[in-house]
C-alpha cells in the first residue's frame, strides 16, 4: 500500500465592511440552488401537525384518566350498597325472629293471664265466702273486720 498524503488547510476571514457582509436575497436563492435542498412541506405545517397531535393525546389522556376514576367510585359505591343489602338482610333475618318471639310470647303471656285471672276469681271467691262466713256469726266482734 502506498501512503498518501494528506494536506490540512486553515481558512481565516477578516471582518470587512458591513456593506461586503450582507447577503443578496438573490445570492441566498442561488447558494440553495447549488448546495442545499428545499423542504417541500413549511416547517410551519410540522409544528401544527405536531401541536394537534399533542393536544390529541392529552385529550386522550383525560378521558381515560376520567373513566378509570369513575370506574373506581362506582366499584366503591357498589360495594358500599352490597355491604348495605348485606346489614339490610341481617337486620332483616333479626327482625324475623324478634317477631316470631312475639308471635310465640302471647301464648306463654295468655297462659300468665289466665293464670292471673283464675287467681283473681279464686280470691274474690274466697273474699265472698270469708264475709258472708263472717256476716252469719254469732260472733259480734268479728263482723267489725272488713275486707281489704
Amino acid at each position: 500500500m502506498s501512503e498518501q498524503e494528506v494536506t490540512y488547510s486553515t481558512v481565516r476571514f477578516h471582518k470587512s465592511s458591513g456593506l461586503q457582509n450582507q447577503v443578496r436575497p438573490e445570492d441566498n436563492q442561488g447558494s440553495r440552488e447549488a448546495g442545499h435542498k428545499e423542504c417541500s412541506i413549511p416547517w410551519h405545517l410540522i409544528v401544527i401537525a405536531f401541536g394537534i397531535l399533542c393536544v390529541l393525546l392529552l385529550v386522550i389522556v383525560a378521558v381515560l384518566v376520567t373513566n378509570i376514576l369513575q370506574y373506581k367510585q362506582e366499584k366503591h359505591e357498589l360495594q358500599e350498597t352490597l355491604n348495605c343489602h348485606h346489614n339490610c338482610s341481617t337486620m332483616q333475618s333479626d327482625i324475623n325472629a324478634k317477631e316470631e318471639m312475639l308471635r310465640n310470647m302471647p301464648l306463654e303471656c295468655s297462659t300468665g293471664d289466665d293464670l292471673l285471672k283464675s287467681l283473681n276469681r279464686e280470691q274474690k271467691r274466697w273474699y265472698s265466702e270469708t264475709k258472708s262466713v263472717l256476716n252469719s256469726s254469732k260472733h259480734p266482734g268479728l263482723q267489725t273486720l272488713s275486707a281489704p
